[in-house]
């Protein structure tokens, strides 16, 4: 049987990879074992996780392939080697029009979501120099994500997962998928950072919940000892200009 390590940081990008090698373990087709990063200490940058990746950041998928040993970052990539190595997890659907829905949802979420709107949030000192400048551009990021999150809502279905219209031949709306995954990710973000996306956005407030009720998606969140309602506090200003690494 297959075997992978991933490393992880709790509530991070990488519980989407964590979701779904735990899907396939449930499949009884690999098995996997985890590293825990704690971002907040710096394990990111410590020399022994550097040796693993030099970029410093997670996720990494660790494995061993056709008698050789492997190593991949970046989620997108990490949830392709297993849809790939596992298809019978049905991971994303395989019908073309389907998967490309699929790869459109995680393509949007990777970038315009987490890299461009989420980024001005979590390190605004990044883009700018002065403290009333690294709050405007925590403002734009902001005002981006609030019309993303509109956006997200108007395509999500009412009832099931959220690539569920369609996939009468695939399992139908209960169809759960890497989609989903990722999904909750950025709702338990949005709830940390002050959203209220359970107040403004019901149908991905019941997609979220019905996510979390997989066992799966149970079993990562308690490995990773996270859960949905728990809350940032307000950014103190005078911390704009203190790198953070909470994400």
């Amino acid at each position: 049987m297959t075997h992978y390590r991933l490393y992880y940081a709790p509530g991070a990008c990488s519980l989407a990879s964590h979701i779904a090698l735990e899907e396939i373990r449930r499949a009884g087709l690999a098995d996997y074992a985890t590293t825990r990063l704690l971002l907040p200490a710096g394990d990111q940058k410590k020399p022994e996780f550097l040796a693993v990746n030099p970029r410093g950041h997670v996720p990494v998928l660790s494995y061993r392939l056709d008698g050789k040993e492997g190593l991949l970052s970046e989620n997108l990539a990490i949830l392709r080697f297993l849809m790939r190595q596992h298809p019978q997890a049905r991971l994303l659907p395989t019908a073309p029009e389907l998967e490309a829905r699929g790869w459109e949802w995680l393509s949007w979420l990777a970038t315009d979501v987490h890299s461009y709107a989420f980024m001005q949030v979590f390190y605004p000192m990044r883009y700018a120099e002065s403290l009333v400048a690294q709050a405007e551009v925590e403002a734009s990021g902001r005002a981006l994500l609030t019309r993303y999150w509109a956006d997200l809502e108007s395509r999500l279905p009412a009832q099931g997962f959220a690539l569920g219209p369609g996939l009468a031949d695939q399992g139908g709306e209960d169809y759960f998928s890497v989609v989903d995954a990722l999904l909750i990710v950025f709702y338990r973000w949005a709830k940390r950072y002050g959203f209220a996306p359970q107040r403004h956005y019901p149908r991905w407030a019941a997609l979220s919940e019905r996510t979390l009720a997989r066992p799966s998606v149970q079993a990562v969140f308690e490995e990773e000892r996270i859960n949905l309602s728990d809350r940032l506090p307000p950014r103190p200003a005078h911390l704009y200009q203190i790198p953070e690494t909470e994400q």
